[in-house]
């Protein structure tokens, strides 16, 4: 069984966790591939392996068991690996609930990876990457419930080099509330009236489709129902029925999805609103100036943040954007007049559906002309990480999954995130840094002006020079140093290729021939090795801010 990989999570059967991969085969099919035999871990290093050991398993029931194991530190050039530990718990919650403890152990000199989510170890381990193909070996059914076309359990489980991308169900909505005198609606008092839904492709037999949350007589592409609460119920059991892969529409993150599920809360009903393919309801959290909205299983993909960070414009309006982008008008009902146009029986209320009808299919619009989401898959892939974390702004995020997949291979653990007063510190240390020298320019009109632009000027430095976390000189010393104008020392290239540059390398190397690959392709295929470069050009200037 080969699939697209949309999400990963995890439960438990019995006391034991269980990953659960979600995506959609070639066929056109959801997927939800089941996989038992995995445990969270994390290393320790101690002074003492034997004495440690003992310790640790004595004084913490969270751990299963724990392994002897050699391992190179994370920072600094050595010839030979360390004497460490890798404690293995029965659950990832107690990974967390102890790693505090067990850093203050007697004996215990350092801890390492403690704050890698579980699910994104097992990618990890496994290979597997955001929107990257995955060949499941089928080893049984799985009767835990989940909104998947097909669940299995999985014996074996390997990424595949595929290009294409499976056949992606996408779901465009937006909502209309019924204003307070004009004014913003509160979801603890302005009921919502309509709810428009656009699809590609089609839901059966309809590309777009209005709810109306009162009695109408209404026909075609549009359904009315007696009430506010009739209406939320059909609009989540279209989601369900319809299983998109990404759900998408104008400032969903930052109205629509937050509106809904506080309305939820105010109204108090009887009503099924588990949209996620693990069963759960839709969710939002408040970070930074947008809320990030998860539904598992699924992509949510706000398409006006997108056309924020690709398009620099005067304004992000639908009204706007549409006109720019699309050549299309976004109808128009002024907040005063809904209200008239809502009660009214006629014209203007068929005019408020049509209005409600737009904002839906401007989004999909934007999503599907404006190709907004190919970069974000194309960086979820060369990556490794998870689309929906693509998109939530993780940069730093990507950075690290390329980072630990390689620390991985060579056998390094990885230190977990600094806290606020280590950051502090650091940021301190670092103040009187110089940074590169920018030189006053010559007023005046100038001839014979010559160019000197260096191709990706900071990786081609790393690399050059091999400057790495692994290969500065800390203890051993190596054949071969190279020494930095900052006074640091680094083993260079011949004694042993830093991780860093290794990497700088591929990515480089990938890029270069994905371009060459762009010049006998047309169509889809150009389309998706486009915005692979591109990624990778991401990915290649992002090093440089990371380190």
């Amino acid at each position: 069984m080969d699939f697209q990989l949309l999400d990963a999570d995890y439960t438990y059967i019995g006391n034991r966790p269980m990953v659960r991969l979600y995506g959609r085969d070639g066929s056109g099919k959801s997927v939800c591939c089941f996989a038992s035999k995995f445990e969270p871990y994390f290393f320790v290093m101690p002074d003492n392996p034997e004495e440690v050991a003992a310790r640790l398993k004595n004084r913490f029931r969270e751990i299963d068991r724990i392994e002897h194991v050699e391992m190179f530190e994370p920072v600094g050039y050595s010839r030979t690996p360390s004497k460490m530990l890798k404690v293995v718990t029965s659950e990832p919650k107690g990974v967390a609930a102890i790693r505090e403890e067990v850093r203050h152990t007697p004996g215990v000199q350092g801890i390492y990876e403690t704050d890698i989510l579980f699910a994104n170890r097992f990618m990890i381990d496994h290979g597997l990457a955001g929107m990257g193909w995955v060949r499941a070996e089928e080893a049984g059914g799985a009767d835990m419930q989940v909104e998947c076309s097909l669940r299995f359990t999985a014996g074996r489980i390997d990424p595949v080099a595929t290009l294409a991308n499976a056949p992606l169900r996408y779901l465009s909505f937006d909502i209309e509330c019924l204003p307070l005198n004009g004014g913003m609606p509160v979801p603890e008092k302005s009921p919502i009236i309509m709810m428009s839904l656009a699809f590609e492709p089609s839901y059966g037999t309809l590309g777009t489709l209005v709810l109306v949350g009162k009695k109408a007589d209404v026909s075609g592409e549009v359904e009315a129902f007696s009430s506010e609460k009739e209406m939320l119920k059909r609009f989540f059991e279209i989601i369900r029925d319809y299983d998109p892969d990404v759900i998408t529409g104008y400032n969903i993150n930052g109205f629509d999805f937050p509106y809904i599920i506080d309305r939820l809360s105010a109204l108090k009903g009887d009503i099924n609103d588990r949209i996620g393919r693990d069963g759960r309801a839709a969710s939002y959290r408040k970070i930074g100036a947008f809320p990030q909205v998860g539904v598992t299983g699924r992509v949510v993909a706000d398409a006006m943040l997108l056309m924020k960070r690709d398009f620099s414009l005067k304004q992000y309006s639908l009204k706007f954007t549409a006109k720019e982008f699309l050549g299309m008008e976004k109808l128009d009902v002024a907040p005063l007049e809904m209200e008239s146009y809502w009660n009214d029986g006629g014209e203007r209320f068929r005019k408020l559906i049509e209005y409600a009808r737009r904002d839906a299919v401007l989004a999909l619009q934007f999503m599907r002309k404006l190709r907004l989401l190919d970069k974000y898959i194309a960086l979820a892939r060369a990556s490794g990480v998870l689309l929906q974390d693509v998109l939530d702004g993780g940069q730093s995020a990507m950075v690290e999954s390329i980072l630990l997949r390689e620390f991985r291979q060579q056998n390094r653990v990885v230190p977990p995130r600094p806290d606020s007063g280590i950051t502090d510190t650091r940021d301190e240390e670092s103040e009187e840094l110089k940074g590169g020298e920018v030189l006053e320019p010559k007023r005046g009109l100038l001839e014979n002006v010559v160019v000197l632009d260096y191709k990706s000027l900071y990786p081609t430095i790393m690399m050059a020079h091999n400057l790495c976390y692994t290969t500065v000189v800390t203890g051993d010393e190596p054949a071969e140093a190279e020494t930095a104008p900052s006074g640091g020392r680094f083993a260079t290239a011949k004694v042993k290729k830093g991780i860093v540059p290794a990497i700088l390398e591929r990515l480089l190397s990938e890029r270069v021939e994905t371009r060459k690959r762009m010049k006998a392709a047309a169509g889809e295929e150009y389309r998706v090795l486009d915005a692979t470069q591109l990624a990778l050009k991401i990915l290649l200037n992002s090093f440089y801010g990371y380190s």
